[in-house]
């Protein structure tokens, strides 16, 4: 069997390394962002239905986990685009919970009685599937706009040196 073949000390092979720490840095990000979800979620539930603290504790956790993101991820700084980014953040929220929703409704379709685990499964499936949707629009949404700013010469305070992409 022949090796595998690695990606080259180039400019492309250095790029697709910095897309995958990228993304192992957003799934980390992700990841506290979701146990902020499910604090928020428990917290709220003391006072509020379940469908109501679901909701609330996303909302939350996603705008929270957006400026998380913004800055540790994709090394965002200042508030230029916030507004926009938050916008984005919240329509993949809505975009996730129509493909979860839509993923356990196929389920439930296709399989008379789903058990636990495979409600689980389709879930993790999909909210991984929705993870790579929204990382990709980050990444356009956050590192797009800072390498035209690069071009530009208007960096400012908004651009950090240390997460060139």
């Amino acid at each position: 069997m022949p090796p595998v073949p690695s990606l080259p000390n180039t400019r492309v092979g250095s790029r697709w390394r910095s897309i995958l720490v990228q993304l192992v840095v957003f799934a980390c990000v992700g990841a506290a962002f979701n146990v902020l979800y499910g604090l928020l979620y428990v917290l709220l539930r003391e006072q509020l239905a379940a469908q109501p603290a679901n909701a609330l504790a996303l909302v939350l956790s996603t705008i929270a986990g957006t400026f998380g993101h913004r800055y540790v991820t994709f090394g965002v700084r200042g508030t230029e685009r916030t507004v926009q980014h938050q916008a984005l953040g919240l329509a993949l929220l809505a975009f996730s919970l129509a493909v979860t929703a839509g993923a356990l409704w196929v389920l439930d379709a296709t399989v008379a009685e789903p058990s636990r685990r495979q409600e689980l499964a389709v879930l993790i499936a999909a909210n991984l599937g929705t993870g790579l949707v929204r990382f990709c629009a980050f990444r356009v949404a956050m590192v797009g706009h800072r390498r035209s700013m690069d071009a530009s010469g208007t960096t400012g305070s908004n651009v950090s040196a240390t997460r060139a992409p």
